[in-house]
């Protein structure tokens, strides 16, 4: 009778316990990540914000250590701006200051990732408080060995190796027998470089002009811009003036061509022009006082004609005295002998008709 109780006492407790084990397992939808590990059930938590620019590999229960001390755990993943955003359940009887770093780290290469908290060389005076946010400037995510894995993997299967013995191999052609070539030029780059580092004032007065005269224009930018917009219609007016301003080359061409001709006919050049220039300027101005005279007298004698009454004999007699030199100008000698002259040997002869 004993023995049937204590075997209905032990299904009853075993009932009992599965019963609550679903209870808690299928109305709060927990795991064994959500178990107060590392810390007392019945301490006073508060929660913590980290930002992470990746979170691959953290899961819930994730611990969150300090030193060798687990002190919480991951309580919430999701995205965020920055990457991802970890909610942390801490322990509140661990103080630990506002600016504290957290790193991601792995306790092995088989073990599962976890968040190591860890104060600064200079500690805040604030303690960590609930609600705060760790920024991800203050965030380290550690090596992983997946990353790692992979990276060595793509080096062994012979994209980097054999880009390396592609670049020695081509290195040891290029270099093979000309030793003494190569070695000129390690001279030559460092007898540059030496000439480089002894004019290192110029180059830096180079540098600061430079960056004037971009400053300048910089400064002058509607200036410039006005003139890029006058420019095009400036071109356009020579464009539509091109060949009068062809004719224009044209005729100044042909007037050098004449000039370079009348004094290339003169013996003596430029000189001898001046010369007869100066004496036609000469004979003309001594002309022109001898003709006034005669003008005024042809003047008189006119007012003096007119005044004789009409129907009376007139006798005039009067000789009109022409300038040899006129007379030579105009008619070769015709009013001073029956004979033309002969030709005058130079321009003063012609101007003062040979009496010099």
């Amino acid at each position: 009778m004993e023995g049937n109780r204590m075997a209905s006492s032990i299904q009853w407790a075993r009932i009992v316990a599965a019963g609550a084990g679903c209870v808690v397992l299928a109305g709060c939808g927990a795991g064994i990540q959500d178990l107060p590990l590392g810390r007392s059930a019945s301490a006073t938590a508060y929660d913590v914000t980290v930002q992470l620019a990746t979170a691959d590999g953290l899961v819930l229960g994730a611990d969150v250590r300090n030193g060798q001390k687990v002190i919480g755990r991951v309580a919430e993943l999701r995205p965020d701006q920055v990457g991802a955003a970890v909610r942390l359940s801490l322990d509140s009887t661990v103080p630990l200051p506002e600016n504290v770093e957290a790193a991601v780290e792995l306790p092995s290469a088989l073990g599962s990732p976890f968040i190591r908290l860890t104060a600064p060389d200079d500690p805040s005076s604030r303690p960590l408080r609930n609600g705060d946010v760790v920024p991800e400037s203050r965030t380290e995510i550690g090596p992983q060995v997946e990353t790692a894995l992979a990276t060595l993997g793509t080096v062994l299967t012979g994209s980097g190796i054999s880009q390396l013995d592609t670049i020695v191999r081509e290195l040891n052609v290029a270099f093979a027998g000309r030793s003494g070539d190569v070695r000129s030029l390690t001279r030559t780059m460092t007898d540059l470089m030496a000439s480089a580092s002894r004019h290192q004032d110029d180059f830096d007065r180079a540098m600061v002009l430079a960056t004037r005269v971009s400053g300048q224009l910089t400064a002058q930018q509607q200036v410039v811009d006005g003139y890029l917009d006058v420019v095009p219609p400036v071109i356009d007016v020579l464009l539509r003036q091109k060949d009068a301003i062809a004719s224009l080359l044209n005729s100044t061409a042909q007037l050098a061509v004449n000039a370079n001709s009348v004094l290339a006919q003169s013996p003596t050049g430029m000189d001898a022009m001046l010369s007869d220039a100066s004496t036609v300027v000469g004979a003309l101005d001594s002309f022109n006082d001898r003709i006034g005279g005669t003008l005024t007298n042809m003047n008189t004698f006119l007012e003096t004609f007119q005044t004789a009454v009409r129907g009376d004999y007139l006798v005039f007699d009067g000789a009109l005295d022409i300038p040899g030199g006129i007379d030579k100008l105009l008619t070769g000698g015709m009013f001073l002998g029956s004979n033309a002259a002969p030709p005058l040997e130079t321009l003063e002869d012609l101007l003062t008709g040979g009496a010099r």
